[in-house]
């Protein structure tokens, strides 16, 4: 398939798909008139690279990961090792940024006391309140 084929069937446009190739990512064969002609696993390549890329995994660590499928050199054991690597650091930052969220709320907070100690209106804002994980 052309390089129009593959951005309607995978919703990424041309300019992303040429720096994913770039990258090795993907891999297009050239026809005679030098076109890409992309191939049926480069949609599944480009699905699994969506998917990657929304569960937090960087480019570089995608494109490892293709290449331990393509080579055969990773299992189902190794790709949930991965997988559970890259929830802990997610619960890492989730951690962090808990954190900073209390740090904000509690200084928030202080200011609106201030504020109103001094007779100022204080903005009605909508504030969240961080949701805790079990």
């Amino acid at each position: 398939m052309n390089v129009a084929e593959l951005e309607r069937r995978s919703g990424i446009g041309r300019h992303a798909l040429r720096y994913y190739e770039k990258l090795g990512l993907i891999g297009a064969h050239r026809r005679a008139n030098n076109y890409r002609d992309y191939s049926e696993q480069t949609v599944a390549d480009l699905q699994f690279i969506q998917l990657a890329q929304s569960m937090g995994f960087s480019l570089a660590a995608i494109g490892e990961i293709l290449a331990a499928k393509r080579g055969n050199t990773i299992n189902c054991a190794q790709g949930a090792a991965l997988i559970a690597e890259k929830m802990a650091e997610i619960q890492a930052k989730i951690v962090t940024l808990q954190g900073a969220y209390a740090s904000l709320d509690a200084e928030r907070a202080k200011l609106e006391a201030s504020a109103i100690a001094k007779g100022l209106m204080v903005p009605n804002l909508p504030v969240q309140k961080a949701v805790s994980r079990q």
